[in-house]
């Protein structure tokens, strides 16, 4: 693990309220880190962990995509930061044991919640040059159709890339008149669609109420747990 002072080299934004931010490594400093792996920002009191919304491929920025949260202490103070006009960001990286070198030897469901989505935009751009071999697919919830920043991004790697597959899915249909595509919970629309959960290995993120709720409704499909990823079963453990 490495902690950088990281100048900030842009932040636009994609929609109303998500920014993406990229990160400048400093001069003769190298980071090493592994699709799927986040890092934590450092606040006067605390520490934030945000996904690596970047392929490891690219070795000389790292992107990250912020939104605020709700009723969220630590969203506060960051949306304050980057407000303030902070021209540097200090953080930690790498972090996180939910990360892929490989991809994995069956069909492979990442399954996302908001701005979770970053870890699996980095997942798939590492996969990506290395060819998708078996089945990729992409289910991403979000409560509206305008939250759903990446859309373009995937649809066209679905058209690139027969072997990768995305479905969005919107759990507040009523705030999305115009919307066509699939509604509900973003779980329920990968069990609608996957009969057979024996010979799948699946990434979820999101919030943990979100994660946990997706884990037991797929083992209670017979998943085996082993086979069920994610990075908030070490930052926000179920107590028993």
């Amino acid at each position: 693990m490495t902690r950088l002072n990281c100048a900030i080299k842009s932040i636009d934004y994609y929609n109303s309220d998500t920014r993406r931010i990229f990160l400048e490594i400093p001069e003769n400093k190298e980071i090493e880190f592994k699709a799927g792996q986040y890092l934590e920002m450092i606040l006067p009191n605390r520490k934030c962990p945000f996904s690596i919304a970047n392929s490891p491929d690219l070795k000389d920025v790292i992107e990250l995509h912020v939104r605020p949260t709700p009723n969220s202490e630590d969203s506060v103070d960051i949306e304050n930061l980057l407000d303030s006009g902070v021209t540097h960001i200090e953080v930690e990286v790498p972090k996180g044991d939910c990360f892929f070198e490989e991809q994995p030897d069956n069909p492979f469901i990442l399954i996302a919640a908001s701005t979770g989505v970053t870890q699996m935009k980095c997942i798939i751009e590492y996969f990506i040059p290395r060819d998708i071999k078996h089945p990729l697919y992409l289910y991403w919830g979000v409560l509206a159709d305008t939250d759903l920043y990446l859309h373009d991004l995937f649809s066209d790697w679905e058209k690139a890339h027969t072997n990768f597959h995305y479905t969005p899915v919107i759990s507040e249909p009523d705030t999305s008149p115009d919307w066509t595509g699939r509604t509900g919970l973003v779980g329920n629309a990968v069990l609608e669609d996957i009969d057979d959960l024996s010979d799948i290995s699946v990434l979820i993120s999101g919030g943990p109420a979100m994660v946990y709720a997706t884990l037991d409704s797929f083992m209670e499909r017979g998943m085996p747990e082993e086979r069920i990823f994610s990075d908030i079963f070490s930052i926000a453990p179920r107590s028993n």
